[in-house]
């Protein structure tokens, strides 16, 4: 009896946030005590005042003072090893194999929106239907291309070397060009590694 191969493992939850949640911007700074201006002398003598001992006037427990560990400008964006990265895309356009079409070439005559949606309908991927998300691959984005493409909401038009986890999930239908699917078997293909 032989066992059935196994399905390959889901995409590390990881690849898909940077694409799905904008970061922050990173750009928030406050002052600590020792940026604030002022406070070099000490205010009065540490002994003798019958006051709490006080070597600033720039302290954070006084009004003007700085601020403890407020935000300081940093990078919010979430590193990936290559491999990582590279396993789960390849892992991602694995699992929509069942949803993908191959077509020889995408070619237009004119930048026209309706003769790009009307040659994805009769490929049975159309971009008008209501909540579709359809996912073009091409190996370069020619011009009369992108310009029919850039107002369908329900079609995303991406390169190969521009090709991102997320998009290939979120897609319902992945169309693509002989040309790029063989540069995504070249680079995603066992030999690959």
């Amino acid at each position: 009896m032989r066992a059935r191969p196994k399905p390959p493992p889901p995409p590390p939850p990881d690849l898909t946030l940077p694409s799905s949640y904008p970061p922050p911007q990173g750009t928030a700074s406050t002052l600590t005590r020792a940026e604030v201006q002022g406070g070099g002398k000490k205010p009065y003598a540490q002994k003798g005042t019958g006051n709490a001992r006080r070597g600033s006037q720039r302290t954070p427990l006084r009004p003007g003072g700085g601020i403890i560990f407020g935000p300081k400008p940093r990078d919010w964006g979430i590193k990936m090893n290559k491999k990582e990265r590279r396993l789960a895309l390849g892992t991602a356009l694995q699992s929509a194999a069942a949803d993908t079409l191959v077509v020889d070439a995408v070619s237009l005559s004119s930048p026209k929106t309706s003769e790009l949606v009307a040659a994805l309908a009769r490929l049975g991927a159309d971009p008008m239907a209501p909540g579709a998300h359809i996912l073009l691959l091409v190996e370069e984005v020619g011009q009369e291309l992108a310009m029919a493409s850039r107002n369908i909401e329900g079609l995303t038009l991406a390169r190969v070397g521009a090709l991102n986890a997320y998009d290939v999930l979120r897609a319902d239908r992945i169309v693509v060009e002989k040309g790029a699917l063989a540069a995504i078997q070249d680079f995603y293909g066992p030999k690959a590694e």
